[in-house]
């Protein structure tokens, strides 16, 4: 009897990665998923996503070929096509957690917004006085803005087709007490922007990245804390998690930590009073 690779039910669509020895046995698999699934109405083959937009490459293997859905958790509301955009059920905690640290009054700038993954739930469950959005793919970005929409957070939500390191020019330096960097890999390449757009000492920095299982999470705040001292901040850990396995050798860490000195804050400390 053929074992099913493990699917992820996404609304009423499936998503399973074939391995290449059950490849010619794709579309066996996506019938028994749908068999097994009354709710689902679509199986799609996913090859992995790539690119900075993180794009997904998919195939329709059994079902209609109708990959839009609309996804809830956490009592949030989203709406995405499966096949060309990427929503990870793996993050479901994650998502849940960073809602929960929100303090009331907030600003919060998430970089890698996506369909709204961190966005909606944060804006939604939380009290920010308000979340910057910014997401550079344009489908992507479109969802974001009927997620808003959809969970009614107009008010609250300001969403940006861009580039997150052009936030700057947005006037929103040292603007953030909270800064999502929900991406991966070579996150790190963002996180001068993040510094800058930290509202100083006290704000939080959530990143996430790939690296080695067990160890991976100290090998990350090496990092973080070179690019900080190199650009005058500095930084501590609050926390660290393996948010989940992602290759046999790789894991998805997440590492929380705050600034404790910036540029900014030594410049006011050492300025001759008026």
């Amino acid at each position: 009897m053929l074992k099913l690779p493990k699917a992820r039910l996404i609304g009423d669509v499936a998503v399973v990665r074939i391995p290449a020895e059950l490849e010619e046995h794709e579309k066996e698999i996506g019938e028994e998923i749908l068999r097994r699934n009354p709710s689902i109405r679509t199986v799609i083959r996913t090859f992995g996503a790539y690119g900075q937009t993180r794009t997904t490459r998919t195939k329709i293997i059994a079902g209609e070929d109708n990959t839009e859905t609309i996804y809830k958790e956490h009592g949030c509301i989203y709406k995405l096509d499966v096949a060309t955009l990427l929503f990870c059920l793996g993050n479901l905690y994650e998502r849940r957690r960073m809602a929960s640290i929100v303090k009331a009054g907030e600003v919060v700038a998430d970089m890698f917004a996506g369909v709204g993954q961190f966005t909606i739930p944060i804006a939604k469950l939380a009290s920010p006085s308000v979340v910057y959005a910014f997401e550079i793919n344009p489908d992507a970005y479109r969802y974001l803005l009927e997620n808003i929409r959809l969970n009614k957070l107009e008010h609250v939500v300001r969403a940006f087709m861009d580039d997150c390191r052009n936030a700057l020019k947005y006037g929103m330096e040292e603007s953030a007490d909270r800064v999502i960097m929900g991406y991966f890999p070579g996150t790190i390449r963002f996180l001068p922007t993040a510094l800058r757009l930290s509202r100083g000492v006290g704000s939080c920095i959530h990143l996430h990245d790939l690296a080695r299982k067990k160890t991976g999470w100290a090998e990350l705040w090496e990092s973080v804390k070179n690019v900080a001292e190199q650009l005058g901040y500095g930084v501590k850990l609050i926390g660290y998690r393996e948010v989940k396995s992602y290759s046999p050798s790789l894991a998805h860490w997440a590492l929380d930590f705050r600034v404790d000195c910036s540029p900014q804050a030594v410049r006011r400390a050492n300025a001759p009073p008026r």
